[in-house]
């Protein structure tokens, strides 16, 4: 008898299928609501910051962790109606 090595998981698949890949800065371009290009200009400003407060702690704000972030936000009831109730 011969033992099989354990098959991964999707999720140690995807870490690994990660590891071989590069990160790199790529752009994103959305509508957004708002009043005036300064309302944009504040907003693109911030989402920034966002991002270099966590790349200066080490973390990568990546697409695939911000869009988990949002779909957990939106299947977490209490957040999502803080956030409905925000944007009304």
């Amino acid at each position: 008898m011969t033992l099989q090595p354990k098959k991964q998981t999707n999720m140690a698949q995807q870490n690994e299928n990660n590891e071989q890949r590069q990160l790199r800065a790529l752009p994103i371009t959305f509508q957004l609501y708002a009043y005036d290009e300064q309302e944009v200009e504040e907003c693109r400003m911030a989402i920034i910051a966002f991002i270099g407060q966590h790349r200066s702690a080490k973390r990568a704000v990546t697409a695939h962790k911000v869009a988990q972030a949002i779909a957990n936000w939106e299947n977490n009831p209490i957040v999502r109606n803080r956030i409905i109730d925000y944007f009304k």
